[in-house]
């Protein structure tokens, strides 16, 4: 079984894996929702972090490969 490949997702399986993740949240945080609200400060700077190199990457990045450069003549 090979842990890291390509696969192209359907829309369904994206749906399918945000809709788990956004009730396993739900869950998660109502469990932990004492921890979660001292804690709240916390949690926003983690997301802002983790939230910036994909940013970054996105917006900063240069030309994608599929997209033909300005310095291509075919």
């Amino acid at each position: 079984m090979k842990l890291f490949r390509s696969k192209v997702w359907s829309v369904a399986d994206i749906g399918c894996l945000k809709w788990s993740c956004i009730l396993f949240g739900m869950l998660a945080g109502a469990f932990l929702s004492d921890f979660t609200k001292r804690h709240v400060w916390l949690f926003v700077i983690a997301a802002i972090l983790l939230a910036v190199k994909p940013a970054l990457s996105y917006f900063a990045a240069g030309p994608s490969a599929k997209e033909p450069s300005a310095t291509d003549n075919g």
